[in-house]
């Protein structure tokens, strides 16, 4: 089985003025999910991608992951594009929890095209001895044709720094909303844009080498939408670093062949603790076996439809706080 997971750095809620073709068609055809929730910043989300546990229990409930801050967060193959968990020392980088190979940025956000930081290390490729180095960033989606065909047991994990700032896009990508009068949403909008080719790139590779019948593909953002930098998260109200639905209500989609029930919207309440319970439980995994876990295995709700759970969100601090603030 492959699994790719295409996470997005920041909100993109569905709008007339933005094409995304790809991103459109594989939610259609697989299953939305109306009530997929994270966290308000990216760092915390990560952190519960990743290891299943809210970030109470994991010393991450503060804030992002500082360049010099003395904290991994984490426990969880190939990454790639977006860490923002912890590099102060060896033990926290990617190829030390779980990933055999990794490129990209290891903090919040770099420049796109040099790649450089203000805090800190801008871009860190690791591989494991005897695991083929490939590249992300726009070219992950292309390499990840690459590590299909030598890997058809492929965990992917493509954590886009895309769309967050600094706001930076090919001109092609940003020539074609032109007519937007603000340049900020300009840009988000050809960023958006460059983010479904990416994932078109992806889709392709999958469909190519003959893997795609037995894939999942997982679509989530890791926060919600800035709307001082173009972003929008219209009709909910707030945005990125707050606790009101735009802050922590996310755009979710679950596409696969293995799906029984497709072309159909989930009212299930999934939250972003739940994927890690999930991914393990489709590799064959024993979740029952694995201690401290917050989220549930959510596949056979996705997959069949069947009545879903609720279960309590954690939101530590104020639901009135701006954490940007």
């Amino acid at each position: 089985m492959s699994v790719t997971i295409l996470q997005i750095a920041g909100q993109m809620w569905s709008s007339r003025d933005i094409h995304t073709p790809t991103l459109d068609k594989l939610a259609a055809e697989g299953v939305k999910l109306e009530n997929c929730y994270i966290q308000p910043i990216c760092t915390p989300s990560r952190s519960q991608f990743i290891t299943g546990r809210y970030q109470i229990h994991t010393g991450l409930q503060h804030s992002i992951i500082r360049s010099r801050q003395p904290s991994c967060g984490i426990r969880h193959s190939h990454g790639g594009q977006k860490w923002h968990l912890g590099f102060y020392k060896h033990i926290c980088l990617p190829t030390r929890h779980g990933f055999h190979t990794y490129f990209g940025s290891l903090t919040g956000s770099v420049d796109y095209y040099t790649y450089k930081s203000c805090d800190g290390v801008s871009v860190w490729h690791g591989v494991r001895e005897g695991v083929i180095p490939h590249i992300c960033t726009h070219k992950e989606s292309e390499k990840s044709l690459l590590l299909t065909i030598l890997h058809p047991s492929l965990f992917s994990f493509s954590s886009f720094q895309a769309v967050h700032t600094p706001l930076q896009s090919p001109r092609e990508y940003v020539y074609p909303y032109r007519q937007i009068g603000n340049v900020f949403r300009q840009k988000y909008a050809g960023m958006v844009s460059a983010v479904d080719q990416a994932v078109r790139n992806v889709t392709y590779a999958l469909r190519k080498y003959g893997y795609y019948k037995n894939s999942v593909i997982i679509f989530s953002t890791d926060n919600g939408g800035q709307p001082l930098f173009g972003g929008s998260n219209w009709p909910l109200r707030g945005r990125k670093g707050t606790y009101w639905e735009g802050g922590v209500r996310g755009i979710g989609f679950v596409h696969s062949p293995l799906l029984r029930r497709r072309k159909r919207v989930s009212q299930a309440l999934v939250h972003i603790t739940d994927w890690y319970p999930t991914l393990v439980g489709l590799a064959g995994g024993n979740v029952s076996r694995m201690d401290g876990l917050d989220g549930y295995d959510m596949w056979e709700t996705i997959k069949y439809f069947s009545p879903y759970l609720y279960h309590n969100i954690h939101l530590p601090l104020p639901c009135f706080l701006d954490l940007e603030n």
